[in-house]
């Protein structure tokens, strides 16, 4: 079985107890998957029974305030890129599952297979990347999963192009907060600098790596970020023994090229 000795590495240290942050912006209720007082009424059922839905499907495996969040975000998402809003409840159900059945995967992992969780503030630039490229290098070897303590509504267009480059598409990302559930799920938890603060669950490995948040920046600049990632995700692949699919430099884009959902 994998052991969990990551406590502190080369690339970053402990990190210090400190208090959550909420799901949900200032001013908002947490937790609360819409203002359902300003959706039309199919919308409001809609979203009620998505969510009595998932709450059903994930009960007992995953907790109500995860369930609450990952819809959350996936109707957040959809609402803001669909173009028929007629679609928006579905697709955000279909998304939520996928992502969960995800999650809960990583809750009970099999044994052998480590989890990660990347935590970043916006979950919309270094998480995001760092868990498609640990993907991209081991497949099945690691459990990977992305979220934020203030997540965006969005991937930047600068992100996915500097991924796409590399053959990984980012298309159907997009960002997610994080709930203590995740947390305890997770065999390693990487943070990013001193973009987030979280107490850790005991027994739970991290390290903090110091990284700059590519989502404003040039494409150049995320390319640097991008290959700095490639270069951390690569020696944890081999702290956590698991081994590449291939050595990055026999891929070839056609071979590479897939979404990495998250």
């Amino acid at each position: 079985m994998w052991q969990n000795s990551l406590a502190v590495h080369a690339h970053g240290t402990t990190v210090p107890p400190r208090r959550y942050y909420p799901l949900t912006h200032p001013g908002e209720e947490t937790h609360v998957l819409h203002d359902l007082e300003d959706l039309p009424l199919d919308e409001r059922l809609a979203v009620r029974a998505a969510r009595e839905r998932l709450h059903e499907e994930f009960a007992g495996v995953l907790g109500a305030e995860t369930v609450d969040e990952v819809l959350r975000a996936s109707w957040a998402h959809m609402d803001e890129i669909a173009r028929v809003k007629h679609h928006v409840p579905l697709l955000s159900e279909r998304y939520a599952r996928g992502q969960l059945w995800g999650l809960a995967r990583m809750s009970g992992h099999h044994e052998g297979v480590p989890a990660v969780l990347f935590l970043d503030s916006h979950d919309a630039g270094r998480a995001k990347m760092a868990k498609a490229l640990l993907l991209d290098r081991v497949g099945d070897g690691v459990l990977a999963f992305s979220a934020g303590t203030r997540p965006d509504l969005e991937v930047p267009d600068v992100v996915q192009q500097a991924m796409g480059e590399v053959g990984i598409s980012l298309v159907d990302s997009f960002p997610k907060g994080y709930t203590e559930e995740m947390l305890r799920a997770a065999d390693l938890v990487v943070v990013f600098g001193d973009a987030v603060a979280v107490v850790l669950p005991d027994g739970v490995g991290h390290e903090s790596w110091q990284v700059p948040d590519p989502r404003q920046a040039s494409l150049e600049q995320v390319r640097a970020v991008r290959d700095d990632l490639a270069a951390r995700v690569a020696g944890l692949a081999d702290r956590l023994g698991v081994a590449s699919r291939r050595p990055a430099a026999e891929s070839t884009d056609a071979e590479r090229m897939t979404t990495l959902r998250s």
